[in-house]
């Protein structure tokens, strides 16, 4: 009896509170406050009559708060200096990813003046969004995390190329409206980014794993606050700050390359930590004396015994299988509010990639005249690569205040180790050459940044940052054997040149700096007016050196006869009549040492003119100084580079509004692309993988660039946009890798050397529109978006030519290097109430000039291919969980570039000779997200 009691008491106990849980059941509303020209309102007040209670917004306009399901609330926000507007029908689902609203406040006509707007949360989401679209200072494109999420694309490089006006070469460097890397620049949360790159100003956004991203703005037209050291765009890139939820997630995916899984994989062993992004086996020997020259002066038996302390163990191959693309993410999220309006968030996430690749290359060069190869090589390359990302933000914010330490690292490695045969007419040999190339690369980046307003119109914004750059490449080896061109000779090593030879390089850039502005509203009539002043700084300190190391030829011939793994033993060079290690390819400027100081100062005016026009416009000042040193070929002299220059940067955007939905924007600037450390070094690399050497220009100038732009915006809705633009650039002194006239056809070299002008001009269309005209009645067409930009683009180069005795050439003229006449995204993108998600994506460019030639040597050209993606998403578990298939290049069209033989860029067969080719292989991958949901204050 007892015990029936019990169950009846249990059984009562839990329908009430199922009950309770239910009819009670509170979800987060994660709302924002913005005035017409996108600015938060600070400190406005949100009240809810409902539950009798008001809600401040935060520096940003932020605010939270926590209603019941199945109810409709009626929001009345107020702002001193802003009409008060009601809003009705606001309410709360269970899934607490929708539940968000942003509300729109118009300056009132005449303070004391009470007018009160009705709206209701449909409609304020609605122009929200659009005014979020229609009131950017400049002319940009960007994406959004949430866009980013329906792409296959695993890091910042690859999403990139999804941006209006952009491509991506080599998967990672960012080419906006057909301009190279060189002419873009990167930000990550306001702070500038170095290049990358020991050979050239770039980039490489492969570092930066797409799942930490929040957004990426690309700005097209400078604007006064900005850095205006571009010309072809500034990437803006913004890590995930204060979370709307407290919440862990999890995501694991595998991935499987038609050309690559399950295959043989062929390497030098693997060291023990290779997996986690860091090389620990290929390091110089303690013994090695690195200093230039000092080697040779040791005596013989002295260099013989360095020569046995290098590994001799790295040349053996190893065998294994190329497993799947392996991929994991780690994302916790944590927001701690106080009921006095306080709040504290951290995101801190971490990534994890590793994948074994598989590809087979052919290079070829021919004759000028159309006749036989000089080279026909074929590669088997088999590419191993790991990267570690991870971010760690941090943010307070309390009522007029927020202070924010964002932090993000990343470590990549990457160890291309290929065989190469195929005959060589000009050497007259054929070649069997092996070589492992490592790139082991390092970002730190980390900013304190605040935000304040004062006395209601005056804002603070300030940023301290700091950026560690690092690539190192230890080891980077090549064997070449020869044997008479169409023999059956045996191989023999081949040690002329650098064709065999040990390169290892380190290169270090740390960078500190600081912004900080004021901002100042006030009215001019009913119209609020705004001025900014502002500046900053950013000191680089750079340090790189390479050593690089031959082999001088045996007294013993038969050591050149050993096979790859044991032709370099130890004891090979301990003997008297084995090898000997040299340092004859060395040279004094294979270091440099370099320190930049940059420092401007801007003021910026946004005004409004009457309800139709906006005008930003200003002017920024950069003093800029450079300092390098190296050595002259040849001596001991040092060579001491040392530049100053200051620049005056003005710069407007005006943008007409006739009606509410429609922007035509026109914009005008000066900008500059001034010359990085490495294009001003007198260091020379030779890269066997493009068969080309770069090297830099001491006496280069810094390029300026006159830019002009014009564009016509409609937004039919919300999340809708249909846009064309016009732009025109002008450039004096113009920076180009160039090719040198002793350049010979085996061996190119290319160095960085200013042109006397260019012109650019081109145009963009860019739309996106869901298909809900066919039928207005049908739900799912709402959902179901088309989404597509095209940019056509023309250049031309002049440029002052010289013989290889330096006399003056006839002027030519050429499009500028990098440059695509057109680049086209299309996109077709579902995502239905049920949880389901679709997207099919297009990419294409148009030839793109790669190397450049002269008129011994012809230009290699990109050739265009068509790249298919497809995602089918499904959302599982009650919505915390998510499956995704991805299949990437659904084509596997060849990647080739060939050598242009007449007046038609175009690749014309028959006519025009392929230089590289191979096929990258379509990746099928299957992803799983989920969301652990962490209940919080």
């Amino acid at each position: 009896m007892q015990r029936k009691n019990l169950r009846k008491l249990i059984t009562l106990f839990l329908l009430l509170f199922i009950a309770l849980s239910t009819s009670a059941q509170t979800v987060r509303l994660n709302g924002r406050v913005l005035n017409q020209k996108n600015e938060p309102i600070a400190g406005a007040s949100i009240s809810v009559s409902e539950i009798n209670r008001s809600f401040a917004a935060d520096i940003e306009g932020r605010f939270v708060i926590s209603l019941e399901t199945g109810k409709k609330y009626t929001f009345t926000v107020t702002a001193v200096g802003y009409q008060t507007k009601a809003v009705d029908e606001v309410e709360v689902k269970t899934t607490e990813i929708d539940n968000t609203i942003t509300i729109m406040l118009n300056v009132a006509a005449k303070e004391g003046t009470e007018i009160v707007i009705r709206s209701t949360a449909r409609r304020e989401n609605t122009s929200g969004l659009l005014s979020f679209q229609r009131n950017n200072t400049s002319l940009s494109s960007g994406l959004s995390a949430d866009f980013i999420r329906r792409t296959p694309d695993k890091n910042t490089g690859e999403v990139l190329k999804r941006v209006s006006g952009a491509s991506i070469q080599d998967n990672k460097f960012v080419i906006v409206r057909g301009l190279s890397d060189r002419y873009n620049q990167a930000l990550i949360n306001g702070a500038q980014l170095p290049s990358s790159e020991p050979d050239k100003k770039a980039f490489s956004f492969d570092v930066i794993p797409s799942q930490l991203i929040d957004n990426i703005i690309i700005n097209k037209t400078a604007t006064p606050d900005l850095t205006g050291e571009f010309a072809g765009g500034l990437v803006q890139i913004n890590t995930k700050d204060i979370p709307t939820k407290n919440s862990l997630t999890l995501g694991v995916g595998f991935g499987f390359n038609t050309q690559s899984a399950f295959k043989q994989f062929i390497s030098n062993e693997r060291g023990a930590t290779d997996f986690l992004g860091f090389d620990d086996r290929r390091n110089l020997p303690s013994s090695y004396p690195v200093k230039y020259g000092v080697f040779n002066t040791l005596s013989a038996e002295q260099r013989r015994e360095i020569a046995a302390d290098f590994r001799d163990d790295v040349w053996a191959e190893q065998n294994s299988v190329a497993g799947p693309i392996q991929s994991y993410n780690l994302t916790w999220a944590n927001a701690v509010r106080s009921e006095k309006g306080g709040a504290f968030g951290s995101v801190i996430g971490l990534t994890y990639r590793n994948s074994k690749l598989l590809y087979n290359a052919t290079k070829e060069l021919f004759e000028r005249d159309g006749g036989q190869a000089f080279f026909s090589y074929e590669d088997q390359q088999n590419k191993y690569s790991t990267s570690i990302g991870a971010l760690a933000n941090f943010a307070w914010t309390k009522k007029n205040h927020k202070i924010a330490l964002k932090n993000l690292f990343n470590q990549l490695y990457e160890d291309n180790y290929y065989n190469r045969q195929g005959p060589n007419t000009e050497n007259l040999q054929d070649i069997y050459l092996r070589s492992s190339v490592v790139n082991q690369r390092s970002l730190l980046s980390s900013q304190l940044e605040g935000t304040h307003t004062f006395w209601r119109d005056l804002k603070a914004t300030w940023n301290i940052n700091y950026s560690y750059n690092s690539k190192e490449q230890p080891d980077l080896r090549v064997l070449t054997y020869g044997r008479s061109l169409g023999t059956n000779d045996p191989f023999a090593v081949n040690l002329r040149g650098n064709n065999t030879n040990r390169f290892f390089s380190n290169l270090t850039d740390h960078a500190a700096g600081y912004n900080l502005s004021l901002a100042y509203t006030f009215n001019i009539g009913k119209q609020k007016q705004t001025v900014k002043a502002g500046g900053n700084a950013l000191v680089r300190i750079r340090d790189f050196r390479a050593i690089i190391l031959g082999y001088g030829e045996p007294g013993d011939a038969n050591l050149n006869l050993l096979p790859y793994n044991r032709i370099f033993a130890s004891e090979n060079f301990l003997k008297g009549n084995g090898f000997e290690m040299t340092t004859s390819l060395q040279n004094p400027q294979d270091k440099y040492f370099g320190i930049s100081a940059l420092n401007a100062a801007y003021i910026m005016f946004d005004n409004k003119l009457g309800d139709k026009w906006r005008l930003v416009w200003g002017s920024r000042v950069e003093s800029f100084q450079q300092f390098l040193k190296s050595q002259q070929q040849g001596t001991d002299k040092a060579v001491v580079i040392n530049t100053e220059k200051i620049d005056f940067l003005p710069s407007f955007n005006l943008t007409y509004s006739p009606v509410n939905r429609t922007n035509i924007r026109i914009a005008g600037s000066r900008t500059v692309a001034r010359p990085e450390f490495r294009e001003i070094a007198p260091f020379t690399f030779f890269d066997f993988e493009t068969i080309a050497s770069t090297a830099g220009t001491p006496d280069l100038k810094r390029s300026s660039i006159l830019n002009a732009d014009v564009r016509y915006e409609w937004y039919p809705q919300a999340g809708e946009v249909v846009s064309a633009a016009a732009f025109y650039k002008q450039f004096t002194d113009p920076i180009e890798l160039r090719l040198n006239s002793a350049s010979v056809a085996t061996r190119r070299q290319y160095q960085f050397q200013n042109a006397v002008s260019a012109d650019l001009y081109g145009a963009e269309f860019e739309f996106r529109k869901n298909l809900s005209f066919f039928s207005k009645s049908s739900e799912w067409l709402k959902r179901l978006f088309i989404t597509g930009n095209a940019s056509f683009i023309f250049s031309e180069v002049l440029l002052a030519n010289t013989d290889a005795s330096g006399n003056p050439l006839p002027a030519t003229s050429r499009p500028l290097q990098g440059q695509s006449p057109y680049l086209v995204n299309a996109g077709l993108q579902y995502d239905s109430e049920g949880g389901f998600g679709a997207s099919i994506l297009y990419n294409k460019i148009g030839q793109r000039l790669a190397l450049v030639g002269n008129t011994d040597f012809g230009d290699i050209y990109e050739r265009p291919r068509d790249l298919f993606d497809i995602q089918i998403s499904q959302k599982v578990i009650k919505r915390k969980g998510e499956v995704r298939l991805t299949i990437s290049d659904l084509l596997n069209q060849p990647i080739q570039t060939y050598e242009n033989r007449n007046s038609a860029k175009s690749y014309q067969p028959g006519t025009d000779k392929t230089f590289s080719s191979f096929n990258p292989g379509t990746t099928f991958t299957v992803a799983f997200t989920y969301d652990f949901d962490l209940k919080g204050k």
